[in-house]
């Protein structure tokens, strides 16, 4: 398997569970396919699958590899093909040939990628792009020449002012957001698994778990999974109260949240529909849903911690949590993004990650406002003992 970079997309990611060819697994799924919004193709030809991003000034090959597996993560509905993740949808519809330039080796030189970046933006942004927008590209243009180092000055000062802290860039071994979130102090506790589960005790009867991010806790997804439903099974039979803290929290999967939900929500229901924004305006991507134990959800008392650094799916944690029994929203309002960013290549081997989903809950809440905390408070985690009675 190849691929231009060892960052995910929303889409790119989902396809490569296996490197070894699986022809028989892709019969159905033979040809070529063009997304609604998203900005993709897939090539399926024998057992071996080739993804495009392009937007209305490029196109060019992302990743590459066997289709074994491919399976779990696609069918059809009727003629078109379904793309599957953890609450997103996908859908692709048929088309007969990929256009010439997919084919055709793409320029990576800074004007070229300069032009790739801004048309993703105009094409995939939420909430759009406006007329200062505009400004800035005629603006930021001309500088542009030859090097890498004008071509990083022009996109961080074309994307700074849109002030979010999802629109990030992955440059030269480097990551640059347009906001940076304060960084959280967290207490003195155990960090168990690869990416970052903070746990123990830090009071009588309560028990702390914290998440820099909701998911990469192991080598694949089903140990992160169970890395995360372990953390929180620990808490929530280890003492009367737990607290879990989500204010440092910038990414993650929507399955490992909707996992953590599942310990605190008693019933099955519906938290969120999902709407991809691309050319042609929004498409349905989907419906995220929560699914209680059946062992039955935990009976203590709990305070969920956020905070500006509440970041993508963890607001959509929050969200669901929001209003259940027993649970306490405590902190300062979230970021306003809670799906997970839209990862696109750049031709140069660089990367941004932009806000492209719509996340409408089931009471109709647009969550690009954020989630409001039941308890504003500057020391979330004091305010959390407090409310706790410790």
């Amino acid at each position: 398997m190849s691929r231009r970079l060892t960052v995910a997309g929303a889409v790119v990611g989902l396809l490569f569970i296996g490197c070894n060819p699986g022809a028989r697994e892709a019969e159905p799924f033979q040809g070529n396919w063009q997304s609604e919004a998203w900005g993709t193709y897939l090539s399926v030809n024998g057992g071996s699958i080739e993804i495009f991003e392009f937007s209305a000034v490029h196109c060019f090959s992302v990743a590459s590899g066997g289709a074994r597996g491919v399976g779990e993560v696609l069918s059809m509905e009727g003629e078109a093909l379904i793309l599957k993740d953890a609450g997103r949808t996908v859908r692709f519809e048929r088309t007969e040939f990929l256009p010439e330039d997919c084919i055709d080796p793409v320029a990576d030189d800074p004007v070229t990628t300069f032009q790739v970046l801004v048309a993703t933006f105009e094409e995939h942004y939420l909430p759009g792009v406006d007329a200062a927008w505009a400004e800035r590209v005629e603006a930021s243009r001309p500088a542009v020449d030859a090097s890498n180092a004008s071509l990083l000055d022009a996109l961080t000062s074309l994307l700074a002012p849109l002030d979010r802290a999802d629109v990030r860039l992955s440059a030269e071994g480097e990551v640059w957001a347009a906001v940076r979130a304060a960084p959280i102090d967290f207490p003195q506790v155990e960090s168990v698994g690869r990416g970052g589960i903070l746990t123990g005790s830090i009071g009588d009867g309560i028990t702390y778990v914290g998440f820099h991010r909701l998911g990469e806790f192991a080598d694949d997804a089903d140990g992160s999974q169970r890395a995360a439903a372990d953390a929180v099974d620990a808490a929530v039979g280890a003492g009367d109260s737990v607290i879990l803290d989500l204010r440092g929290s910038d990414g993650g999967a929507m399955d490992h949240a909707m996992l953590i939900a599942s310990r605190f929500l008693p019933a099955e229901g519906l938290i969120a529909r999902l709407a991809a924004r691309g050319v042609g305006g929004f498409v349905p991507a989907g419906e995220v849903t929560v699914r209680p134990l059946p062992t039955g959800t935990f009976e203590g008392t709990t305070a969920v911690l956020v905070g500006p650094g509440t970041i993508g799916v963890a607001e959509l944690l929050a969200a669901a949590l929001q209003g259940a029994d027993g649970v306490t929203i405590v902190g300062r309002r979230t970021a306003g993004s809670a799906g997970p960013a839209m990862v696109r290549f750049l031709p140069n081997g660089w990367s941004v990650g932009l806000p492209n989903l719509e996340v409408i809950l089931s009471d109709g809440t647009d969550l690009a406002s954020g989630v409001r905390p039941d308890v504003l408070a500057e020391d979330a985690l004091a305010a959390a003992l407090e409310i706790l009675g410790r």
